[in-house]
């Protein structure tokens, strides 16, 4: 953390949906970038690994997590005819997913940022590139978000794909995913250098530098 207390570099790791040894690799390769927090997306049970080692890596590390809706399912189980869903989990992995807050809001060198699931409150938003029209009005949370003045960026998952989106009033920012299916990576933010840079988190590639892209300021009301 700098000299004002406003954090600097930040390493975010998207959806991990139970990719254990995925996430270890991660969290080795974000011990030499230099980053002050780590922090995580959620959906972190339902997936073909094990949860138990996922869910006691991200404690013992102090990885920063909020719940997705994978997390809300399970617990009041919902949803587990899902393919890889979650049924079991050690007492010490449901106390950690039973303590995990649906957001989280850091104060950065260019301004507050929200850590969510979905957008905001709403662990189900489904907010891509190239969502438009209707589909962006029906997402209440991302308009209370961008009318928002204490909050200029806002840290998401939830649909797996990697996006750097700016609104009037917000920025927003997706991780991605450590998901087997999709391409595993995750990003550091430096909002210093206002830089997102993505990395691989693959077997063969891990810790590779896939792209780097500005990190906007949100854009100003008309």
């Amino acid at each position: 953390m700098n000299e004002t207390g406003k954090l600097s570099r930040l390493g975010v790791i998207g959806d991990v949906h139970c990719e254990a040894e995925t996430l270890e690799r991660v969290l080795d390769a974000l011990e030499s970038m230099n980053v002050e927090r780590v922090l995580c997306v959620g959906d972190l049970v339902d997936g073909l690994g094990d949860v138990d080692s996922t869910l006691g890596l991200l404690e013992a590390r102090g990885v920063e997590c909020v719940a997705g809706n994978h997390e809300r399912w399970f617990l009041s189980g919902e949803q587990r005819s899902l393919e890889n869903a979650t049924l079991e989990i050690s007492d010490a992995s449901r106390a950690f997913i039973e303590a995990l807050p649906r957001t989280r809001r850091y104060s950065t060198r260019a301004g507050d940022a929200l850590l969510c699931h979905g957008v905001g409150d709403d662990d189900e938003a489904w907010l891509l590139p190239d969502t438009r029209g209707y589909a962006l009005q029906d997402m209440p949370t991302l308009r209370e978000l961008m009318l928002d003045e204490e909050i200029q960026f806002m840290i998401g998952g939830h649909t797996h794909h990697r996006m750097v989106r700016v609104f009037p009033g917000l920025t927003v920012i997706n991780a991605g995913t450590l998901h087997r299916k999709d391409e595993q990576s995750f990003v550091v933010l430096d909002f210093t250098a206002m830089q997102v840079s993505t990395y691989s988190a693959a077997v063969a590639t891990a810790g590779e530098l896939i792209e780097e892209l500005p990190l906007p300021m949100p854009a100003s009301f008309e």
